[in-house]
């Protein structure tokens, strides 16, 4: 539930609707001049439309009578051509929720006859003209704002009254407000302010009102005494086809009117919708001209962008498209491009301005300046994180946590093979097992500032160098944690990682008969079950820094280094080396599986967002620009089958 303007995607626009009532018309007490009359146009009675239940709300501030108070003309039967009187005033009674009028009937020839007629009590019926600003929609089991209305149900919650008419056959002559059904503004009824493509719409809406079917419904009654010359069909044939063709003119028009086409000629001739259609697709294929939207970036959308890309490729940020006119931002100083920010803000006098003064008007309110800087420096540090020197990505699982409660990681064993049946046909009961890692996200962050000496100095430098190593900190904090899970040996599944119980530790340097011995090792483990090999085959050598040209020169050799004549090398570019400080040992060495096939080693991000938060605020006591960094992540250990470790002596 909520308000919503008319211009909004919608099928209703602000053309105005009329509404009627019956028998509300009465001689004005007091009134000296028989021509007056005191009348009760529009209530809260709701309404069916093509759209579903309309309520015009009756509250104070929801109805503004200053049109008709101001100008307001009495018309008969809504026609523009025929002003029979006029409104003296009008005002809101909230206590009925009604809107009542004071009107004086005119003294010309026809204006005497309507005014005879309903002194005598032959016309009874008033409507009101009028055009909803804002809408209130109320879904289905829902109450509206005001407490009183239930949904579904469409509240004019702003709504003005254009005119009031006195009418021949009202809508709905029961108590309270009836409406007319035909919610398009009736012919001859302009809007002085309503541009050529209105007009144009209210041409097809013209001829839609001209035709035989408006303006009746079947259940009014004889309470509402119309002129000889109505006809008020009551049988069941009348009103279906009075909705079969309100139906056909209402495709029409919309089609029409989504193709900017005049919908008067199709309506005339009694075209079919189909055949409207076929002719409409006529056109649009004749004209070659699709209907299209094209939206541009404003001119101070622009600027920013430039301005962004220029000064990060000042400050050494790579930029893989600078956006247009990024050259002209690239050598200019921050107070220039400060001073800049404040001039397309409107801000006078800027070259008259001390370094302090400009900067304190650049770093406070709303202005560009701020938002410029923190896009550089945001950029600084996401290409120094990917680009930092890691190697924990190679050869760990990336894995989501939705939040930071801890989640379980399952897995199961191997089935039982299927066993010989016995004569009498039981089946040997099995299980399946399972077994379970925990994973669980942290939040790791710092905060930065440069100062309003770093940007008056021109210092690019702390603008990007700063937020970049903070970005190499972020992934390095990564990495160091998951490589103190191979060092520390944590526990998993009753037994260090490590460990003879779970057959993934071993001996001896790196060489080919140990990889040998390793990766049979590696390939005898046995599921959660115990009993299926799963013949894990090793991707990746992990090493210190030094043991990582040895193991590379192994790697990369066709025959094995060990023997004297040409024996094959069987690791031959089949594992991938990977050496890294954080391995404090100097000898001991790593096997691991991909992480694709089994994961080892899980590094868990919140939501899977890879890329610390940045966020940046100007400070009212230094005047610079405040920074903090955060990261959402986790290091945890899921497996113990897909690593094996050396000890290399």
């Amino acid at each position: 539930m909520g308000t919503k303007k008319t211009n909004d995607p919608a099928n209703r626009t602000r053309d105005s609707m009329t509404r009627g009532m019956c028998g509300d018309i009465v001689r004005k007490e007091g009134e000296a001049d028989e021509r007056t009359f005191t009348l009760s146009f529009s209530s809260e009675e709701p309404c069916e439309r093509w759209f579903g239940l309309e309520i015009l709300r009756h509250a104070a501030g929801a109805v503004d009578l200053s049109r008709l108070n101001e100008i307001g003309t009495l018309l008969f039967n809504h026609d523009t051509n025929r002003p029979i009187g006029r409104v003296i005033s009008a005002e809101l009674d909230e206590a009925a929720r009604r809107c009542v009028a004071v009107v004086r009937f005119d003294e010309d020839a026809e204006s005497e006859t309507i005014f005879q007629k309903v002194k005598g009590g032959s016309l009874k019926g008033v409507s009101v003209r009028y055009r909803v600003d804002v809408w209130e929609e109320v879904a289905e089991g829902k109450t509206a704002t005001d407490g009183i209305h239930k949904g579904p149900c469409s509240i004019a919650a702003k709504w003005e009254p254009l005119e009031i008419s006195i009418v021949s056959v009202p809508a709905d002559p029961t108590v309270g407000v009836g409406r007319s059904d035909n919610p398009e503004k009736p012919g001859g009824m302009e809007d002085e302010n309503m541009g050529d493509k209105e007009k144009n719409k209210e041409g097809i809406k013209d001829a839609i009102n001209t035709q035989p079917t408006q303006e009746v419904r079947s259940e009014e009654t004889a309470t509402a005494t119309a002129p000889a010359e109505t006809t008020v069909p009551a049988a069941d044939e009348a009103e279906r086809g009075m909705m079969a063709e309100r139906a056909r003119i209402t495709e029409i028009s919309a089609m029409c009117r989504n193709f900017d086409m005049d919908a008067t000629d199709f309506i005339k001739s009694g075209a079919s919708v189909e055949a409207a259609r076929a002719a409409i697709m006529e056109r649009l294929a004749a004209s070659h001209k699709p209907v299209s939207v094209t939206v541009t970036a404003d001119e101070g959308d622009k600027f920013r962008a430039a301005a962004m890309d220029g000064l990060a490729i000042r400050a050494g940020v790579s930029v893989e498209k600078p956006a247009d006119g990024a050259e002209n931002y690239r050598g200019k100083s921050l107070m220039r491009l400060a001073a800049e920010c404040l001039e397309r803000e409107g801000v006078g006098g800027v070259h008259d301005m001390q370094d302090e003064d400009l900067l304190r008007a650049a770093m406070t309110g709303s202005g560009a300046f701020p938002g410029i800087l923190s896009n550089v420096a945001h950029k600084s540090m996401a290409a120094a994180y990917q680009t930092a020197p890691t190697t924990f990505q190679l050869w760990t699982a990336s894995g989501s946590n939705a939040d930071f409660k801890e989640a379980t990681r399952y897995r199961l064993s191997e089935a039982d093979e299927l066993v010989k049946m016995t004569e009498s046909g039981e089946f040997e009961h099995a299980e399946v097992t399972e077994a379970s890692a925990k994973t669980a996200v942290a939040t790791y962050g710092r905060s930065f500032s440069i100062t309003r000496k770093a940007i008056i100095n021109d210092d690019l430098g702390a603008l990007s160098r700063i937020p970049a190593l903070y970005g190499v900190a972020a992934r390095r904090g990564i990495n160091k944690l998951v490589y103190e899970i191979l060092t520390s040996n944590p526990t998993i599944e009753g037994a260090d990682l490590f460990h003879n119980n779970h057959k993934n530790l071993t001996t001896g340097a790196i060489n080919v008969a140990n990889l040998g011995k390793a990766k049979a090792l590696m390939a005898r483990q046995k599921n959660i079950g115990g009993k299926e090999a799963l013949n894990i085959q090793p991707a990746f050598l992990i090493v210190p820094p030094e043991l990582e040209v040895t193991a590379a020169q192994l790697i990369s050799s066709v025959v094995d280094p060990t023997k004297a004549n040409a024996t094959p090398n069987p690791f031959a570019n089949k594992l991938t080396v990977v050496a890294d400080p954080e391995l404090a040992d100097a000898d001991a060495w790593y096997l691991a599986a991909a992480p694709g096939l089994l994961p080892s080693i899980e590094v868990t991000y919140l939501n899977g967002k890879e890329q610390p938060t940045m966020e940046s605020a100007v400070q009212f006591d230094t005047l610079g620009i405040k920074w903090r960094i955060y990261h959402d992540v986790g290091v945890n250990l899921i497996d113990f089958r897909g690593l094996l470790k050396s000890t290399g002596k």
